[in-house]
């Protein structure tokens, strides 16, 4: 696991590392730690390294924690977000930045550390889930967590990637459907239109707005169920905190 902590009180983020490491001493799991004191110098490591996970506290200066993760999400979506905070106050912001955790720094302990570390490892294998399938003689197999959308097209099949990548396949679209039935986070809004939720910045009378400022139709006929799915789904992403 290659895990950053960012935190600009050097007694926080020495603590939090000790803790990392009896754990992976306790629970060995390759575990990487590399240490920030601000989110510019985490953004900047970027360019060269990738995290599975990032310990992130919330308030810096002069880019706060918020602002930071906001920037990760948009260079890494894969990555897990651990929010470090004295207060609760932020605590509706960070679910809707998608956050793994919410940790009070005065819960700072070896027992709750233990405990994310726990749950990291549980969802990781998640987070690497692949689409995989067959379009003419080539084989795909798309990251999840890199799928923003997935439209009909005819014939094809088109998939949106975070980074503006576009894939267009010839497989039908109830194909696909039938392969993503089991992954919680794809929503069928309309016709020909899969979303991954995770990447839903907003819900309208009658729209999800993306991330990337894509706009999506929600289904007329059952719009109060389609909202009702993605509402759990944000729901269960809040109870984890």
């Amino acid at each position: 696991m290659n895990i950053a902590v960012v935190d600009d009180i050097k007694t926080d983020s020495d603590l939090l590392i000790q803790l990392l490491r009896e754990y992976d001493r306790q629970y060995p799991c390759s575990m990487t730690v590399s240490c920030y004191s601000g989110g510019e110098e985490l953004l900047s490591s970027l360019h060269s390294s990738r995290y599975d996970a990032v310990f992130l506290d919330i308030f810096m200066e002069p880019v706060d924690g918020m602002e930071t993760a906001r920037r990760l999400w948009k260079a890494d979506a894969r990555c897990l977000v651990i929010f470090l905070t004295v207060s609760r106050e932020h605590i509706w912001q960070a679910a809707g930045l998608h956050c793994f955790d919410y940790i009070d720094k005065a819960e700072l302990t070896r027992e709750r550390i233990f405990r994310v570390m726990t749950d990291l490892r549980a969802r990781l294998p998640e987070i690497s889930q692949t689409l995989d399938f067959v379009s003419g003689s080539r084989t795909f197999s798309l990251p999840v967590s890199r799928i923003q959308h997935i439209l009909s097209d005819n014939n094809y099949t088109v998939f949106g990637m975070t980074d503006g990548t576009e894939y267009r396949c010839r497989i039908s679209f109830k194909s696909i459907c039938e392969l993503t039935k089991d992954m919680a986070c794809f929503l069928n809004c309309n016709r020909g239109i899969l979303l991954n939720m995770d990447y839903i910045q907003r819900e309208e009378a009658d729209i999800y707005v993306m991330q990337d400022g894509q706009r999506f139709p929600i289904r007329r006929f059952d719009r109060p169920s389609i909202k009702n799915i993605y509402h759990n789904y944000q729901f269960e992403k809040l109870d984890k905190l």
